[in-house]
C-alpha cells in the first residue's frame, strides 16, 4: 500500500493543469485543444485509495468552456459539495457561473469576455460577488469591433466585475486586459480601461500585471499609478525595436518609473555569445594512443559509431535540420582537423547530406569538379529552389555524375520540388539507379529505359505537367520495389492519355501500391487497381460517394483531401464499403475553439456521424474532433 503523499506524485503530472496553461491569455485558448482530457487517468479503475488521492487534484484547477460543463460540475458539486472546496482555480471561457457559489476557496480565477448574445451571464452576476480571489485575470478579445450584447453589458465595467474589482478584499494580484493597441484601436477599449482603473481604486492591489505587448505607453497606464495600494506595475519584455521609447516613457513619469518592473532585451557579449570550451583534463601520457592495441577493423567500427553522434549525422538526414551551426550544434570541421585517422572516417558524415540552394549551387559544383571522390560519400539531396538557373543545372548535372550511392533526392520543404531535365534524369538513372530509393523533383519528360533503371527505389513523387512515356515502351518490370507514388498537378491524365487505358503505370504498380497522391480519382478506377492501398491523398475536390468502390476495399486506412467539402452529401458514402478505413484528413480544415462556433459549424457534426463509425476526422496536425464541450466533461475542452 502506497503512502497518499507518493500516489500524488505519481498523479499529479498527469491530473494538474500548468500555470503557464491556466493564465494563458491568447486569443486561442490553450484548451481549445482535441488531446484526451486528463480525467481520462481517472483512477476509480485502480482502486478506492488513488481515487481519494486523485479526487483533490482533478478539482483543484477547473475550466468551463460550455455550458454543458458547467452544469454537469454543478450537478457534482450539488451532490458531493465537499467537492467545491478543492476548487483554487477556476478559468471561465464563457458565461459559465453557475458553481461559484460551491467553490467558496477560490484563490485564481480567470474571467473572459468573449460573451455572446446566446451566452446567458446570470449565473456570473450571481456568483462573482460570493468569492474572494487573490488573483484575477481579466481577458477581452481583441476583434474587429468589440462585442456588444446584453448579456455582456450584465458583466461589462461598470456592471458586475467593476464592482466586484472594488470589493474583493483578498485581491493582491490583477492581470490587465488591455495594451497599446486601445490608443489607436475602438474607443470603447479605452472606456473600459478607464471604468477597470475607477474599480482598482477601491480596491487593495498591489500588483498589476500587463499581459498585451505594448509599443508605447497609452494614456491609462498613467491613471493606474494613480492607485493608492499599488507597488508593482509589471511590464512584458517589449519588442526589441520599441525598447527605447517605452524606456523613455516611463523614466519621464517619476510615479510610473518607480513601480514599473520590466525585462530588456540583452545583446550577448562576445564571452557569452562565444560556444563554450569543455573543460578537458590534460592527459598524463600525450603519447597515449587510443586503442592502440585493438584489431584495425574494431578501431575503426569503435571511431566510426562515435564519430556518427559527434557529427549529428542522424539529425541532418531531416531536411528541417538547420545547416548552420548553433551553440546546440557546433561546426563540425573542427573534427576533420584532429588527425589525419579522425579526417579519412569523419569526411563521409560531412559530405553524406547536401543542401542545394540557389547560393550553395557554385561552390558544390566547385568542389566536386576539385574532388570527385567526394561524391561516392553523398547519399542524401535536399533542394530548396523550383528554378532551371545554368547555376542549379550545372550543380545537379554534377551531382548526379558523381553522386553513385545516392539514395534520397527531396526538397528541404514539400512544395518546392526541384526542376530536373530529362537529360539530367538520365544520367541519375544510369549513375545512381541501383541505389536511388526516394526521388521528388519536377520533371519535362521521362524515358521508360531511366524507369526501369532504378532498381531501388520505393518512393516517387513527380511534379509538373509533362510525364511523357511511350505508349509501347514501358516495360512492366519498371519499378519493381515502388510502393508511394505522389503525382501533382495534372501529371496523371497526362499518363491516361498516353497510355490509353485505365493508366498503365497504375496497372503495373496497383498490386503494390501502398501510399499514392493524385490530382483526381475520377478519371479511373483507382481503388480497383490498387487493392493493397494503404493511404490516398486526393489533391482536386473528392466526392467520397463517387470514390466509393462496387465492392469493398479492405486495406484503405486513411484519405487525405485539400478541401472542407461543399456539402456533407460529398461524405455520405457506405462505410461498409470501407472496412479498413479510420480517418479521413482534410488539409484546409479548421476547428472550431468556442462554443458557439461549434454551434454554428457543420463539419462538426459530420465528424460526430463518422466517430460514431470508428472513423477520426482530422485537420493538418492530424488532431480529431472530440465532442467534449457537449459531453458535460470538466477539464480540457
Amino acid at each position: 500500500m502506497l503512502p497518499d503523499e507518493i500516489i500524488s506524485e505519481i498523479l499529479s503530472p498527469a491530473l494538474k493543469v500548468p500555470e503557464e496553461l491556466f493564465s494563458d491569455t491568447s486569443d486561442v485558448s490553450p484548451f481549445s485543444n482535441y488531446a484526451p482530457s486528463t480525467s481520462a487517468y481517472l483512477v476509480r479503475v485502480v482502486c478506492k485509495d488513488w481515487l481519494r488521492v486523485a479526487t483533490p487534484l482533478l478539482y483543484n484547477v477547473v475550466v468551463l468552456r460550455s455550458t454543458a460543463q458547467a452544469n454537469a460540475l454543478a450537478i457534482v458539486l450539488k451532490q458531493n459539495p465537499e467537492f467545491g472546496r478543492f476548487v483554487k482555480k477556476l478559468r471561465v471561457e464563457g458565461g459559465y457561473g453557475i458553481i461559484l457559489k460551491a467553490t467558496p476557496e477560490i484563490t485564481d480565477l480567470f474571467l473572459s469576455l468573449a460573451i455572446w448574445a446566446s451566452d446567458n451571464t446570470s449565473g456570473l452576476c450571481k456568483g462573482l460577488p460570493l468569492v474572494n480571489p487573490h488573483r484575477v485575470i481579466l481577458v477581452d478579445p481583441w476583434v474587429a469591433h468589440p462585442l456588444k450584447n446584453q448579456q455582456l453589458e450584465a458583466l461589462r465595467p461598470g456592471q458586475t466585475v467593476m464592482s466586484c474589482l472594488g470589493s474583493w478584499k483578498n485581491m493582491r494580484i490583477f492581470n490587465h486586459p488591455y495594451g497599446s493597441r486601445i490608443a489607436i484601436s475602438n474607443p470603447v477599449w479605452a472606456k473600459r480601461a478607464l471604468e477597470i482603473q475607477k474599480a482598482l481604486v477601491k480596491s487593495r492591489v498591489h500588483t498589476i500585471t500587463l499581459s498585451s505587448t505594448f509599443t508605447m505607453i497609452p494614456r491609462f497606464i498613467y491613471s493606474l499609478c494613480d492607485i493608492p495600494s499599488l507597488q508593482v506595475l509589471q511590464f512584458p519584455r517589449p519588442l526589441e525595436e520599441h525598447a527605447g521609447r517605452l524606456v523613455g516613457q516611463i523614466n519621464g513619469s517619476s510615479r510610473l518609473k518607480k513601480l514599473a518592473k520590466y525585462t530588456l532585451y540583452q545583446p550577448l557579449s562576445e564571452h557569452s555569445a562565444a560556444y563554450a570550451e569543455p573543460d578537458i583534463t590534460p592527459s598524463l601520457n600525450p603519447n597515449f594512443t587510443p586503442m592502440q592495441s585493438a584489431p584495425e577493423e574494431t578501431r575503426e567500427r569503435v571511431w566510426k559509431r562515435v564519430l556518427f553522434f559527434a557529427m549529428y549525422v542522424e539529425e541532418l538526414r531531416s531536411p528541417s535540420f538547420s545547416r548552420s551551426p548553433t551553440e546546440s550544434h557546433p561546426s563540425r570541421l573542427p573534427i576533420l582537423s584532429v588527425s589525419t585517422y579522425f579526417h579519412s572516417l569523419a569526411l563521409p558524415y560531412l559530405c553524406e547530406c547536401v543542401l542545394l540552394t540557389p547560393q550553395s549551387a557554385s561552390g558544390i559544383q566547385r568542389r566536386l569538379q576539385e574532388q570527385p571522390h567526394l561524391g561516392s560519400f553523398i547519399r542524401r539531396i535536399f533542394t530548396t529552389s523550383e528554378q532551371f538557373s545554368s547555376s542549379i543545372r550545372d550543380a545537379t548535372r554534377y551531382l548526379f555524375r558523381h553522386a553513385i550511392n545516392l539514395e534520397v533526392f527531396i526538397p528541404a520543404t514539400h512544395d518546392r520540388r526541384q526542376r530536373i531535365s530529362t537529360e539530367a534524369f538520365d544520367l541519375l538513372a544510369k549513375t545512381a539507379g541501383h541505389s536511388l530509393r526516394e526521388l521528388s523533383a519536377t520533371m519535362d519528360s521521362v524515358s521508360a529505359s531511366s524507369l526501369k533503371s532504378f532498381t531501388a527505389l520505393r518512393v516517387l513523387e513527380i511534379g509538373g505537367f509533362k510525364l511523357c512515356v511511350s505508349p509501347t515502351g514501358f516495360p512492366p518490370d519498371a519499378l519493381k520495389t515502388l510502393h508511394t507514388l505522389h503525382i501533382h498537378c495534372a501529371v496523371l491524365g497526362s499518363i491516361l492519355g498516353i497510355f490509353a487505358s485505365a493508366s498503365k503505370l497504375v496497372q503495373v504498380h496497383g498490386q503494390k501500391l501502398q501510399y499514392l497522391t493524385i490530382d483526381s480519382p475520377r478519371e479511373f478506377p483507382v481503388l480497383y487497381l490498387c487493392p493493397n492501398l494503404l493511404e490516398l491523398e486526393i489533391l482536386a475536390d473528392c466526392d467520397l460517394v463517387k470514390l466509393t468502390p462496387r465492392v469493398p476495399h479492405n486495406s484503405l486506412f486513411k484519405i487525405i483531401v485539400q478541401f472542407v467539402p461543399t456539402t456533407i452529401k460529398e461524405m455520405e458514402f457506405d462505410p461498409a464499403m470501407f472496412p479498413a478505413l479510420r480517418e479521413i484528413q482534410i488539409r484546409d480544415l479548421k476547428w472550431p475553439t468556442n462554443e458557439r462556433d461549434i454551434s454554428k459549424s457543420r463539419i462538426v457534426p459530420l465528424a460526430e456521424s463518422l466517430f460514431q463509425r470508428n472513423i477520426k476526422l482530422t485537420n493538418d496536425e492530424g488532431k480529431h474532433w472530440v465532442p467534449r464541450l457537449k459531453t458535460g466533461r470538466v477539464r480540457k475542452g
